[in-house]
């Protein structure tokens, strides 16, 4: 039995006397669908007058659930939040068979639309579409980072994965995934009028970019993020084809590896970061070397008067953006890779772990310390905000490991 409303208000003086959305309802207006199933679909197609109709009057008739059929403009979406705030839009982006998008609220894509418009604010526009195209990559990766709470077996897990598969929701709550990192970057360079195009591996996304010469570049930042954050040269960004394959990357699955691309030489980056301002955040120069040293030379007898040497010291990182404590974890494991003193690199072990059960799967970072000389007695500090401070506990208690699926 159907039992579909049909409303053709081209015919129609009135509407049937409905009270909430019920059931499947078709509402034709001026010769066309406006609402199919119960669904107002694509949005960002309809003009303001037409949308300020269909808020103010069939409400009752439409499911709080409305498509997008990519993203709608702001214009759109203050009709919305004015009209219908307890509305939630899908935006219709997500790959087939994939996780599906969460939809969001009005709110929660002004949240996200404020840091791209802050972003976007920041650059140059008389720069070259180098530099544009190599500041939103450094912007990107400075205002986001992986979940590595994706990761966990919580009950929150499975929120955290549908919030990073939203550009919007990602850059708010700083819970991003690859697809999060790749279609935050083409976002960016839609609205900055750079050509872009996001490709996918069968588990990974990253962008090509390509200039008004018709010179295509390969980019990844998510595969960079921490070490834009850090300061440190980009492994990801312009690098001949063959140096992104090294990387990692699938160019097979992503159908492009009988593609010609072209590369960026690293003295050529150097000066793109040089001119668009990035370095000027670490002194004018890239923080490899001296990240490296950190973990070198420190005074003391054993690992734990040597640790309260190196916790003195890793007060001096700079940053930018927002690092996460995933991202914190990742380069204090550089900086220990790169010790000469191997009893102190193999005394340490550096972690972050989720310190509460709760919603927004909050990080700590740890870092515990053992002295072969010492009986193996181990002590414990936990780093606050990011690496400035810590504290020293007897001991760590773990809610729950995480561990990859």
């Amino acid at each position: 039995m159907d039992n579909t409303v049909f409303i053709d208000l081209d015919k129609e003086n009135s509407l049937p006397e409905l009270t909430s959305f019920q059931g499947i309802v078709n509402i034709k207006r001026n010769g066309r669908l406006i609402v199919k199933n119960s669904i107002l679909e694509n949005i960002d197609t309809y003009s303001e007058e037409e949308l300020r109709y269909i808020l103010a009057n069939l409400k009752p008739y439409i499911s709080p659930i409305v498509t997008s059929q990519y993203i709608p403009s702001k214009r759109v979406m203050r009709i919305l939040n004015e009209l219908a705030p307890e509305f939630k839009v899908r935006f219709k982006t997500e790959k087939s068979g994939g996780t599906p998008i969460v939809p969001i609220s009005c709110k929660e894509f002004f949240e996200g639309e404020e840091i791209f418009d802050t972003i976007l604010k920041g650059m140059d526009q008389s720069w070259t579409e180098k530099q544009k195209y190599r500041y939103l990559y450094n912007s990107i990766g400075s205002m986001l980072s992986y979940d590595l709470n994706l990761l966990a077996h919580t009950e929150y897990s499975g929120l955290h994965d549908k919030y990073a598969r939203n550009i919007f929701t990602a850059m708010s709550k700083n819970w991003g995934i690859c697809s999060s990192f790749a279609a935050g970057y083409d976002y960016l360079c839609y609205r900055s009028g750079l050509e872009s195009q996001v490709l996918s591996e069968d588990d990974h996304d990253y962008v090509i970019i390509t200039d008004s010469e018709e010179k295509d570049y390969l980019t990844d930042p998510t595969f960079d993020s921490v070490a834009l954050k850090f300061g440190m040269k980009t492994k990801n960004f312009g690098i001949p084809k063959e140096k992104f394959k090294d990387n990692g990357h699938d160019l097979k699955a992503a159908e492009v590896d009988d593609y010609e691309f072209d590369s960026l030489g690293e003295e050529e980056i150097r000066q793109l970061d040089i001119s668009t301002g990035y370095l000027d955040n670490f002194g004018g120069e890239y923080t490899d070397e001296f990240l490296s040293t950190l973990a070198n030379n420190l005074e003391g007898n054993n690992n734990f008067e040597k640790i309260l040497n190196f916790l003195e010291r890793i007060k001096n990182i700079k940053t930018v953006g927002r690092p996460s404590a995933h991202d914190f974890e990742s380069i204090l494991k550089f900086i220990l890779s790169k010790s000469n003193d191997r009893t102190f690199k193999q005394g340490i072990n550096t972690y972050s772990f989720i310190s509460e059960l709760s919603r927004e799967l909050p990080r700590n970072i740890a870092i515990e310390v053992t002295d072969g000389s010492l009986d193996e007695n181990t002590q414990y500090y936990v780093l606050q905000d990011g690496l400035k401070s810590w504290m020293q506990v007897e001991k760590i208690e773990k809610i729950k490991e995480y561990k990859e699926r």
